[in-house]
């Protein structure tokens, strides 16, 4: 009850903090992949809350027509594309006089990623214009050595998207949590995982599938941090021995 009472009281706080929304016929999915690893572009069409389906779809990369596409019964439409180059690629969806973006974050193959929750890692910045601060140096410190990638577990990318353009984080892909699922695609994609940040529920869950965990709140399946400057401190410095940084993180320290 006091869980599902505070995951409430969080989307209630950053609704009332984001500017308003409008709902698009037309939805997007931002997808993580590698060079030269191919990815189903995903879309969906809408008649506001519900799927529709049947639809044509115009996608576009980066303002270049692609193809033509029809969303099938459950509202959601593919289309196979193979990235020949790093960066962001933005791919655009228009369906009649609806459209909507979402962003393909392409990596190299040595390039690491650290993937944040968000619910999990930015609740307490919603309260606190310190923390706020606080965690938007931290991400941005972070962002010049890793790729970031944020996850959204009940809010979506659209509300998420929006708190964090309106804070000035850095700009990157919103995903939705999958449960473990979520990382093992990220890994099939040739994604390298090297920490998540995010709440003792995702930390969990994820425990066998990448070293580096952090949270803010109690976990025996990572390491629990004070605030935004220990964990840059943790993944900036040069990395303890091996021995020593599992024992750490299996402990929950």
């Amino acid at each position: 009850m006091i869980i599902c009472f505070k995951k409430y009281l969080l989307s209630i706080l950053f609704i009332l903090i984001i500017v308003p929304v409008s709902h698009s016929k037309v939805v997007v999915f931002d997808r993580v992949t590698t060079v030269q690893t191919p990815i189903n572009i995903r879309v969906q069409t809408r008649d506001r809350f519900f799927s529709a389906g049947g639809r044509t779809v115009d996608i576009y990369l980066d303002n270049t027509f692609l193809k033509k596409i029809l969303t099938g019964g459950d509202g959601y439409g593919y289309l196979k594309y193979t990235p020949r180059e790093q960066g962001f690629k933005k791919i655009t969806a228009r369906s009649y006089t609806d459209s909507a973006s979402g962003q393909i974050l392409v990596m190299n193959e040595n390039e690491k990623a650290i993937i944040i929750e968000t619910e999990g890692a930015f609740k307490d910045a919603v309260l606190s214009v310190e923390i706020r601060e606080s965690s938007q140096k931290a991400v941005t410190s972070l962002s010049e050595n890793y790729k970031i990638i944020y996850l959204s577990r009940f809010l979506g990318k659209t509300l998420i998207g929006s708190w964090l353009e309106k804070q000035n984080f850095p700009k990157s892909v919103i995903l939705s949590w999958r449960g473990p699922k979520t990382l093992e695609n990220l890994k099939k994609n040739g994604v390298q995982l090297h920490a998540i940040i995010g709440s003792a529920v995702v930390i969990s869950a994820v425990k066998e599938q990448i070293e580096k965990r952090f949270s803010f709140e109690k976990t025996k399946y990572g390491k629990t941090v004070k605030d935004w400057d220990e964990i840059v401190e943790l993944l900036l410095k040069s990395p303890p021995s091996r021995s020593n940084a599992d024992k750490s993180f299996d402990q929950g320290e």
